[in-house]
């Protein structure tokens, strides 16, 4: 009883520590006391939105899965300094991406670009959605099946040879 009453007061309080060190993180220097009571009014806010926006679309380097926003690793943390200095020079959303593609190659955008050979990771999985099915039920519900008998006879080999044996058993009376 007391483990669990632990484990929920410290889920509770992780909880909240995360939420407060997450609206931390994403304040800038710049921010004061009306833009965070107001977070919709202010630069700040742009800044911050903007900022999200392309931290989000980052893959971190070491983390599976996860985009730089939402990892904490080392690697990640360098990659939002660059990023905040990247916004900084005033650069827009494209050219930052394209800083980072430049510098890592397309691997670190978590979305492959819609273009050239990359396209193949958008039109296979659909492709195989809206054919799999179909393949599906030409390869397997479709095909001509054939029994194997396995050493039973069908039906007309076996009246064909009782026909018989009646006619000579009728000739032989």
């Amino acid at each position: 009883m007391i483990r669990w009453i632990f484990a929920i007061v410290l889920g509770f309080s992780n909880a909240w520590l995360g939420a407060q060190s997450a609206s931390e993180m994403t304040l800038t220097p710049a921010a004061t006391e009306d833009t965070l009571k107001n977070p919709e009014a202010g630069p700040v806010h742009d800044y911050d939105l903007k900022f999200r926006e392309i931290a989000k679309e980052l893959r971190c380097p070491t983390c599976t899965g996860l985009s730089v926003l939402e990892s904490d690793a080392s690697f990640s943390l360098q990659i939002k300094s660059q990023v905040k200095e990247q916004m900084l020079m005033g650069k827009d959303k494209e050219q930052v991406l394209t800083y980072f593609v430049d510098r890592y190659g397309p691997w670190i955008l978590r979305e492959p670009p819609k273009q050239g050979f990359n396209l193949l990771a958008w039109a296979v999985p659909i492709a195989l959605l809206c054919l799999g099915p179909i393949a599906i039920w030409l390869l397997v519900w479709k095909r001509n099946v054939t029994v194997s008998t396995h050493g039973v006879r069908a039906n007309e080999p076996i009246i064909a040879e009782m026909q018989e044996r009646l006619q000579q058993l009728r000739k032989g009376n």
